[in-house]
């Protein structure tokens, strides 16, 4: 199985960082299910409206670079 990352706001993060494992891989399997179903036209659309969104906010490809690069 693969690892995607999805950015989200720091509230959201930390109340799934909080809840319980039976939670979030009950949460993964759902959004699993949603990202099956798609038509790959419309996630590449989703894809391209987040880049959007990112760019909107400031985010540069330098600056993700930046965070991609980061150490704990």
């Amino acid at each position: 199985m693969e690892r995607i990352v999805l950015e989200v706001d720091d509230a959201l993060a930390k109340t799934w960082n909080n809840s319980s494992k039976k939670f979030r891989k009950e949460y993964e399997s759902k959004i699993t299910d949603v990202l099956r179903e798609m038509k790959e036209e419309e996630f590449f659309q989703l894809i391209d409206k987040a880049g959007k969104i990112a760019k909107s906010n400031g985010l540069t490809e330098e600056k993700l670079n930046e965070l991609l690069n980061e150490k704990d």
